[in-house]
């Protein structure tokens, strides 16, 4: 498990009724699976970034650790 993922709670159950911008939710547990499964393909492109050596683009790096941190938060708001 890597380590943007590592955090979450994964086992927590689809009950959610709605985020905290009022949308209604009937079943969370299709968006978690596709936020993990962009969560793992994200931190795997970051680290093949991070493995280019002296070519890294931090600009790049930067976009993906927020594009990794949006989605964990998003996560965890479903769990809340």
């Amino acid at each position: 498990m890597g380590k943007a993922i590592g955090s979450l709670k994964l086992g927590k159950p689809a009950c959610k009724h709605e985020t905290l911008g009022g949308v209604g939710l009937q079943n969370t547990s299709l968006v978690k699976a596709q936020l993990l499964e962009e969560l793992v393909e994200l931190e795997a492109q970051m680290e093949r970034l991070k493995a280019a050596g002296d070519a890294v683009d931090f600009s790049m790096m930067q976009t993906y650790k927020e594009m990794i941190h949006s989605r964990k938060a998003f996560y965890k708001e479903l769990d809340n």
